[in-house]
């Protein structure tokens, strides 16, 4: 049941994502998410490719969007948890 909802978790990250650079409330979503990813058993290699989409995200957003769609997903990853 965690993994059905880790899966729309995993999918609003690589939409909203970004690194090199990414901003400290981006590093700090992404911990949280991969967090939940290793406890609800994600295999390493799916976190790889989900953590360099994710980053590939926030660098298309400016800093300021990127921060503020950081913060949401950071809020959500909190109500799941």
């Amino acid at each position: 049941m965690k993994l059905l909802r880790l899966v729309p978790i995993l999918a609003l990250g690589t939409i909203l994502t970004a690194c090199g650079g990414m901003p400290k409330e981006c590093e700090e979503s992404w911990k949280h998410m991969e967090d939940l990813a290793k406890q609800s058993g994600i295999p390493e290699d799916s976190l790889k490719e989900q953590k360099k989409a994710f980053e590939e995200e926030i660098k298309k957003l400016s800093k300021e969007d990127a921060i503020q769609a950081c913060k949401a997903q950071s809020s959500i990853i909190g109500m799941v948890k």
